[in-house]
């Protein structure tokens, strides 16, 4: 990077000493240009680029392949959550499709009744750091609270509302109190489907399904669960 540094630099001033003060306007308004198309280049791609997300990821991986195949409950549907994709906020791509924008929206609103990014971070303030998790009772309380604030996370991504950088270090927060409060992946994993189940009202198709994710989870070789619990997150 400072190799590109010092070629920019270079460059601005041999603009500017051909040109002037404009010519190194412009030159400035196109190396910015570049810059966000590079950034958003990088966040259209949805798949974890590194250990970190693909931790982050396994927080909510659960709900992530169910959101990822599940379709409303069509009887001929027959999910293969061993091979179905890892990715970012759970829904394929692409990056802001408008239909998958408003899956998410509709998703918010009902039954989050969350309408803004200001809503959203408030919501996973209240759940990770305020009376959310701090009235917790049990694992399964714990970790209902905790998985789904990344799980929100992912969603203000794939709404554009924040970046993915902003996403990854807000979810280490959370996913650093995650590592303090359960003593592995199995724990937490059994603890946040228990919630699911008692959420799903189990017995039911729903539920069914989130049983076979869990079990995937367990046997896919990409899992993230196969990640150290204990990852340096930053």
């Amino acid at each position: 990077m400072s190799y590109l540094h010092a070629l920019l630099l270079g460059l601005a001033l041999a603009v500017m000493a051909r040109t002037g003060l404009p010519g190194l306007v412009l030159l400035a308004a196109v190396i910015a240009w570049i810059v966000f198309r590079t950034l958003r280049k990088r966040d259209q791609d949805l798949s974890p680029r590194n250990d970190v997300e693909k931790w982050i990821f396994g927080t909510y991986a659960n709900w992530a392949l169910y959101n990822c195949e599940y379709d409303g409950g069509s009887a001929a549907l027959e999910p293969n959550y061993e091979r179905t994709p890892i990715l970012l906020g759970g829904r394929r791509g692409p990056y802001q499709n408008p239909e998958q924008k408003q899956y998410f929206l509709n998703m918010l609103d009902s039954p989050w009744d969350i309408h803004t990014k200001r809503e959203l971070l408030e919501t996973v303030e209240y759940m990770s750091a305020g009376p959310g998790f701090q009235k917790c009772q049990t694992r399964a309380d714990q970790a209902w609270e905790l998985c789904r604030c990344n799980q929100l996370l992912a969603i203000a991504f794939r709404l554009g509302w924040i970046s993915r950088r902003e996403m990854v270090q807000r979810s280490c927060r959370v996913g650093k109190l995650i590592q303090q409060t359960f003593s592995g992946w199995q724990e937490m994993s059994e603890s946040f489907l228990d919630s699911v189940l008692e959420w799903m009202e189990d017995p039911s198709p729903g539920a069914d399904l989130r049983r076979s994710i869990h079990k995937a989870l367990w046997l896919r070789p990409d899992s993230p669960y196969c990640l150290p619990w204990d990852l340096p997150l930053a």
